[in-house]
């Protein structure tokens, strides 16, 4: 105690003599407070008693005032370089090194020393402030150590006191001890005999509890009891009958592991939740966890590769059973067309309880963790490694289970399947990518390349078939109006595109109204499709979720309605496909409502169809399918449909368009042209039952004037292809939607060409007009007219009161017609203002001499019967009354004008060369030079003409009589 008394003194007196301590400055400590202008005061009283200063010491002080003058505390302190606050620092030798640098020079050397004095004068006047600054802290701190040993004053005398207390108790109790512990030891000595006699007598009978646990599936019980035992045993090793019960537990627990992995291999076909724990919790107690997940992926791999084979084993001939050696894949070549469908399905199902007992595995372990004490972040966690295990386990089956389907569909031959099987196999495949996306994440890249090449082959033979069936329907075609048809949405083929279509609207002038004289009419598609909403009750209120939370493993997406839910939209169950932008449809008594709704003002707004066109109509519509469930084929898909319509296209002008009784290479566009070549060298080489006979048609109804040689047929035949077109048109940008970029002009291209059905109403109907005029005796009457008058007459010629006469005659038969089919009277009009014209123009081309009188006779003639065609038509027919006018006034053109225009008709192919040879040789019967001239120039472009081409001639579309040369 007096020791560190004596010691806090000494340090007392230390501290005293530092604050106080004069050594390196010439001033004293205030012992008032402290202040700058005290300093200035000591400072300046102080310098006098220093001992005899040299002169230049004089001198350097008084350059330390005038420095210190000009600068203020601060800057002199900021002014210090950092170097001197390092205690390994030699300042001496660093501004010798800094003054001798650059030599030596006394001026530089003294500036330093004096700014160097100044620096240390204010940096001591600022230590010193602050040692001043902290005197009051410093006598606090001094009383508080004081309070501090007058506290360790106390507890010396309490520690003193204590140890002479327990000194008297440990010589006073030491004998009463000794006697209490000797008791209390025996006492241990007899309750560790009686244990040991216990737990002896509870190992014998834990052989009857274990297998009373494990007939109870209370597996996690037995273990803990069995390794309970085990450590049991390890204490009473020393006891004979405790080593021979020590060898049966051992047995017992070989046993129980072999029961464990029993049950475990259960599991993968038929998962119970209850078991699964109860197995997890045996193997957590066993330590084997991540040995039992191991084996848990292996008989969850080997149950893919034996469940195949046994499955499509059950399927094959009888005699591949006596084959055991046989592959999976050659099973499955072996497999009969009618097996097909049950053994994939049978397939999906055992593929679908295999991986919904390994998703349940997933979120059993996802919901308990094991071994909750260890954290997340130890990379040797057993849980971690568990949840390792089954992400990598859930690609390795996906892509085990995705080699054998790909295997099937390979080897299996689906190309000999129907169309309704073929679409069942697109909707499971379908839906297996969906299962492989909520399983695994995987997008099944592999299973979609072999499903898009057998998908190709088949719709390579699918499509050819559809053609052939449209030519049965054309061989057995009446070529009558069908009831009823208002809206393609109407066929059952379309149903599932109706919200589609809500979606993705078509230009609205593919649904503009016809005019009154065509049949065609069309609806409002936004009257036609369904306004019901998918979201509203109509879907299942389990459509938002996926697969694996609507079935379990004993049910499947692939149980029951396989074969009439799968073709419709119900495969998606509510969930919007966006590959190909579909929606699940209504149910049956909605779509019966909606659909009487819809059409029930329809009645009078028919289209007129017939049973090909119908047929065209429903084959699209079945394409349309197979672009919903594989749109990768989609412009294959969609391109082939294009062609079904080429197809009735070329097939109405094979039957319609090639007996007319003159020329009508200049009737068709190129366009059409291009279109009836391609259908004819891509189409028609790949059917076998082309050509078709219609020899019946066309020797009864074609050929009958009654009917005017088949009007009626005609015109349903050109109609229902138009009509047919224009409900095509409906589908334009959800087709659009379906193709790539790159191939969208080629669709925009068709559809801007829509017309040409339009275009080939042109020949088919010059057939009928060109028999209902007389050409060969109104030609005939027209030679015997006179053209060579000298005056003008105001009487029209006879021959055009004959023609009139049988515009007469035409019109009264086609209100005929009108009674049994509604008339497109633009086009059948038309055609007969084509026909008559181009008769005029013959008729004219070969008059040999005319004068102005007659030519003035040619206009009266013509001019009556343009207004009487206009009259009786009710149309105007301007593209045509130029053509005979401008040919009527080139002879009042001036030479110059007249080869001019022979130049543009060249070009323009407008007139024949015979017809303009004879206008030549008419007009230029004085001037044979220019007559020579011009007549060269019109062979020239004869032979131009004539000029043999790899094309082939137009002539291959037309086909009659003689009389096709007269015009």
């Amino acid at each position: 105690m007096q020791n560190s008394k004596a010691k806090m003194d000494e340090f007392k007196a230390r501290f005293m003599d530092m604050l106080h301590k004069q050594t390196n400055r010439q001033m004293k400590i205030p012992a008032m407070g402290f202040s700058d202008y005290f300093i200035q005061t000591v400072t300046t009283d102080a310098l006098p008693s220093t001992t005899a200063p040299s002169a230049t010491g004089a001198s350097a002080e008084e350059d330390d005032a005038t420095i210190s003058a000009q600068k203020s505390d601060q800057e002199v302190l900021e002014s210090i370089e950092t170097c001197y606050y390092d205690a390994d620092h030699n300042p001496e030798l660093y501004e010798l090194k800094k003054v001798l640098s650059g030599g030596i020079d006394n001026q530089l050397i003294e500036e330093t020393i004096a700014q160097l004095r100044v620096q240390q004068k204010v940096l001591t006047k600022q230590v010193l402030q602050n040692i001043l600054e902290q005197r009051n802290a410093c006598g606090s701190e001094f009383q508080n150590i004081n309070e501090t040993q007058k506290k360790l004053e106390e507890s010396l005398w309490t520690c003193q006191k204590a140890r002479s207390y327990l000194n008297y108790a440990r010589t006073n109790l030491t004998t009463t001890s000794l006697e209490i512990l000797a008791s209390y030891r025996k006492r241990e000595v007899l309750k560790e005999v009686l244990e040991t006699l216990l737990a002896i007598k509870k190992l014998r009978t834990t052989d009857e509890e274990l297998h009373k646990l494990l007939a109870e599936h209370n597996y996690s019980a037995a273990i803990a009891l069995l390794l309970q035992c085990q450590s049991s045993v390890a204490d009473f090793m020393q006891f004979n009958c405790v080593q021979s019960l020590h060898k049966k537990l051992q047995e017992t627990m070989v046993l129980m592991e072999y029961q464990l992995d029993t049950v475990l291999n259960e599991m993968v076909l038929k998962f119970d939740i209850r078991k699964y724990a109860k197995l997890q919790e045996a193997y957590k107690l066993a330590n084997k966890s991540l040995i039992a997940m191991d084996q848990l992926h292996i008989n969850y791999i080997s149950a893919v590769h034996s469940t195949v084979n046994a499955v499509v084993r059950g399927y094959s001939e009888p005699n591949a059973e006596e084959q055991p050696k046989l592959l999976y894949e050659q099973l499955c070549e072996q497999l009969n067309v009618d097996k097909l469908m049950p053994c994939l399905i049978s397939l999906c199902k055992t593929f679908w309880t295999i991986l919904a007992s390994y998703y349940q595995v997933v979120i059993w372990h996802n919901n308990y963790k094991l071994y909750a004490q260890q954290e997340e972040t130890d990379s040797e966690s057993p849980d971690l490694y568990i949840q390792q295990k089954l992400k990598k386990g859930q690609s390795r089956i996906w892509n085990d289970i995705l080699n054998k389907v790909c295997l099937f569909l390979q080897s299996a031959k689906l190309t000999s399947l129907k169309y309704d099987q073929f679409i069942q196999v697109l909707s499971i495949v379908q839906r297996l990518k969906k299962v492989g996306i909520e399983f695994c994440g995987e997008q099944s890249d592999k299973l979609i390349v072999v499903m898009q090449q057998r998908s190709e082959e088949f719709f390579t033979r699918y499509h050819i078939c559809c053609v052939e069936e449209i030519c049965l329907f054309l061989d057995n075609e009446s070529w009558t109006p069908l009831d009823s048809f208002s809206h393609i949405l109407q066929l059952p083929e379309f149903r599932s595109v109706r919200h589609t279509l809500r979606r993705h609207k078509s230009p609205t002038t593919a649904l503009m109204p016809s005019t009154n004289n065509s049949p065609i009419s069309n609806n409002n598609c936004d009257e036609l499709v369904s306004v019901h909403s998918q979201d509203g009750g109509g879907s299942s209120i389990y459509g938002s979720y996926g697969y694996f939370l609507r079935f379990s493993e004993k049910s499947s997406p692939f149980d029951g309605g396989l074969d009439a839910a799968m073709l419709e939209e119900d495969i998606l169950s509510g969930i919007v496909d966006e590959a190909s932008c579909y929606f699940s449809e209504e149910s049956d008594d909605e779509q019966k409502s909606l659909q009487s709704k819809e059409f029930a003002d329809d009645v009078s707004n028919q289209l007129l169809v017939n049973n090909t066109a119908l047929n065209v109509l429903r084959c699209i519509g079945r394409y349309l399918q197979m672009c919903k469930l594989l749109h990768c084929i989609s412009p294959k898909i969609i391109f082939s449909m294009l062609e079904l319509l080429d197809f009735y296209a070329y097939a109405v002008h094979e039957i319609f368009g090639k007996d007319a009784l003159v020329a009508t290479d200049n009737l068709y566009t190129p366009y059409l042209e291009q279109r009836l070549r391609a259908v004819e060298s891509n189409v028609v080489n790949q059917i076998k039952v082309w050509p078709l006979n219609f020899s019946s048609l066309i020797n009864n109804e074609l050929a009958n004037p009654d009917t005017l040689y088949g009007l009626p047929h005609r015109i349903v035949a050109i109609e229902a292809g138009r009509t047919m077109f224009q409900q095509f048109q409906v589908l334009q940008n959800y087709l659009n939607h379906l193709l790539p970029a790159g191939d969208r002009p080629i669709l925009s291209n068709y559809l801007e060409h829509g017309e040409f059905m339009a275009d080939l109403a042109k020949p088919v109907y010059t057939c009928v007009t060109s028999r209902v005029i007389d050409l060969p005796a109104i030609l005939a009457q027209m030679s015997k007219v006179k053209w060579d008058v000298n005056h003008v007459t105001h009487q029209h010629s006879n021959y055009s009161d004959v023609l009139n006469r049988n515009i007469q005659n035409f019109a009264m038969c086609l209100e005929e017609i009108t009674k049994e089919v509604p008339i497109p009277s633009k086009h059948v009009w038309n055609s007969m203002a084509h026909v008559a014209t181009h008769l005029l123009v013959e008729g004219f081309s070969n008059v040999k001499k005319c004068s102005a009188g007659g030519r003035a006779l040619m206009q009266l003639d013509f001019a009556n019967f343009m207004s009487f065609l206009e009259l009786i038509s009710h149309q105007k027919y301007p593209q045509h009354r130029a053509y005979v006018d401008v040919f009527i006034k080139a002879y009042y053109f001036s030479p110059d004008q007249f080869e001019q225009w022979i130049e543009q008709q060249r070009q323009a192919d407008e007139y024949s060369a015979k017809q303009l040879t004879n206008l030549i040789q008419c007009i230029c019967v004085s001037d044979k030079r220019t007559r020579q001239k011009l007549l060269q120039l019109v062979e020239g472009t004869t032979a131009n003409l004539s000029t043999p081409s790899t094309t082939p001639q137009k002539n291959t579309y037309n086909s009659g009589s003689n009389l096709r040369n007269v015009i």
